[in-house]
């Protein structure tokens, strides 16, 4: 049994309109204005704005949109779309806590060795990053994706004046409301994390079945 957590982008053409298979999203504004129709609301999305659409959705406006998407099943027709996907080991009709946050880095920031309490996809907004993901080492340029599973030691430096990411995680919903950050040792817990982080949304979620509007 298993989910697919991916993020996407799509982008929106003046008078288009994007109809979006079920799924549980995390849906973000990088640049434009959106609206947003699911599940019969209709939410307005303005530049840096998230909001959470489980189901079908669609969207019409202008700009450029970026997703995180939990779905229980998926089409690999829609690969033109994924820019990052990853299959996790999970039951699919088990509730998931679908988090979605911005973390900005100020000049100079260097996060301490650290891991999470579970998997996440990330994807650079502005800047550079330097990134050490277990025996992995990458530079990091704007609109780069990468997955961090939480179960390897991760360092990440900033080599820009400022840098951000959006990121997207698939949680225990025993998580909600709980951060999500672990030190690596007892030495990184005293180093300063030297980022800001801004809540989106933190929402416990049914992902739709197969066939479901």
């Amino acid at each position: 049994m298993a989910i697919r957590l991916a993020a996407s982008e799509d982008f929106l053409e003046p008078g288009q309109r994007l109809v979006l298979p079920p799924a549980a999203r995390a849906i973000y504004m990088r640049r434009g204005r959106a609206e947003l129709l699911a599940a019969g609301r209709r939410t307005v999305l303005a530049e840096d704005c998230c909001a959470l659409a489980v189901g079908a959705a669609e969207l019409a406006g202008e700009g450029e949109v970026w997703s995180f998407e939990l779905a229980a099943s998926w089409d690999e027709a829609d690969r033109g779309r994924i820019v990052l996907a990853m299959v996790l080991d999970r039951d699919p009709a088990a509730p998931v806590l679908l988090r979605a946050d911005r973390i900005d880095f100020p000049a100079g920031a260097v996060t301490p060795r650290h891991g999470h309490a579970g998997p996440g996809i990330r994807r650079l907004l502005q800047g550079r990053l330097f990134a050490e993901l277990g025996n992995e080492r990458r530079r990091i340029e704007p609109g780069g994706a990468w997955f961090e599973s939480g179960e390897e030691p991760v360092v990440g430096r900033n080599l820009a004046p400022a840098s951000a990411f959006v990121r997207g995680m698939a949680l225990e919903p025993a998580l909600l409301g709980r951060p999500t950050f672990r030190p690596w040792t007892d030495h990184d817990a005293a180093l300063p994390r030297g980022v800001s982080p801004r809540l989106f949304l933190d929402e416990v979620v049914t992902l739709p079945r197969a066939g479901a509007a």
